[in-house]
């Protein structure tokens, strides 16, 4: 699938790529929750994303978005999905988690978590199908089941 996209590994060197893109998306949402903290989120970002688990979503030649995805026995779990503000409410999210969705195997699911007041995201994620498995106080854990 290459007209709506593609996912491709992190190649070697890029991880810096990768977490200069994860600072500028997150950091202005973090910020107003606590102090940015920029040793500690590069030892997080590090020690929680793997380069093997890194993947772009390039679309016409440039990386657009960023993913950490992993498999178990259930199927994918998607760790992080960063979309730079300015390809947000572009659609590039959405194309992404289709083409996350399109690695799965019949039953299998996709789960994730999202802060449970971000509206948007959790609106987001509910326009592609995904549903409320786990309602924590701070956190939601939501699923998508592919076709049996």
């Amino acid at each position: 699938m290459t007209h709506g996209g593609a996912l491709q590994p992190l190649l070697a060197g890029e991880q810096q790529a990768a977490y200069a893109l994860y600072r500028n998306a997150m950091m202005a949402g973090l910020r107003r929750i606590a102090r940015w903290d920029e040793a500690l989120q590069r030892q997080r970002f590090a020690a929680s994303h793997q380069a093997a688990s890194l993947f772009w979503f390039q679309q016409g030649g440039a990386n657009r978005a960023l993913l950490s995805l992993r498999r178990d026995d259930a199927g994918l779990i998607v760790d992080l999905l960063v979309v730079p503000p300015a390809q947000q409410r572009s659609g590039c999210g959405r194309r992404a988690m289709r083409l996350v969705h399109a690695l799965c195997r019949p039953g299998e699911q996709v789960r994730l978590s999202c802060l449970r007041r971000d509206r948007r995201v959790r609106a987001f994620y509910a326009a592609l199908g995904y549903r409320i498995e786990h309602a924590g106080a701070d956190f939601l854990e939501l699923v998508w089941q592919a076709p049996a």
